[in-house]
């Protein structure tokens, strides 16, 4: 499940709003994809509970810049590399929670720069479609390429402070906040209510 539920927060009624974020499923697929990467392979605790061992293949599967084709071309030995790229992602995220944009950036450049988008076009349902590879493209540079880049437009578009990890304890989940004032801290309604229990439960004892 992507991480772009949106959380209502104590400061919705700021009268300083950025404006709300509109994620395009398809232009988008990159940071959706590295949300989806994260938190499939690269995080040890969610909702407070321990993440079980996941199957790259299966996590990859699902991700929205996949398509059936790559995913066909998918073998044991990308298994290691896709949970590598999911690391270096959850380092992106690490790094902005941070406000350490500068080394967002360069870890994101070295990603780019190690595997280049190589943009093609391609007829589909009759209409001409840019893509960040062919498709006979391996899976790995270019799922690399798809979400470095989408992660990198993001932070182009000042939109740095969107990319997030939940405040909750024992939740290392990342999101994408697409509130209008960029305020969300959890990943899910779920680690607020948890949040929100426990501060009752102080106030009571």
């Amino acid at each position: 499940m992507t991480g772009v539920e949106s959380i209502a927060s104590d400061d919705d009624n700021d009268s300083d709003v950025t404006g709300q974020v509109e994620l395009d499923s398809y232009a988008d697929a990159g940071v959706l994809t590295s949300v989806d990467l994260v938190n499939g392979l690269a995080i040890g605790f969610a909702h407070g509970r321990p993440v079980p061992e996941n199957d790259p293949r299966a996590v990859i599967a699902t991700a929205p810049a996949v398509d059936p084709p790559s995913l066909a071309r998918f073998t044991d030995d990308d298994r290691p590399s896709i949970v590598a790229l999911a690391r270096a992602l959850r380092g992106v995220f690490t790094e902005l929670g941070d406000n350490r944009i500068d080394d967002a950036a360069t870890r994101l450049n070295e990603l780019l720069s190690a595997h280049p988008a190589h943009p093609h076009l391609a007829k589909e349902d009759g209409e001409w479609r840019l893509h960040h590879h062919p498709v006979d493209a391996a899976l790995v540079p270019m799922c690399t390429a798809i979400c470095a880049e989408g992660m990198a437009r993001m932070i182009g578009r000042g939109h740095a402070e969107r990319l997030g990890t939940c405040g909750a304890p024992d939740c290392e989940r990342v999101f994408i906040d697409v509130s209008k004032n960029a305020s969300r801290r959890f990943c899910s309604t779920t680690c607020q209510n948890r949040v929100k229990a426990a501060a009752f439960r102080h106030r009571r004892s």
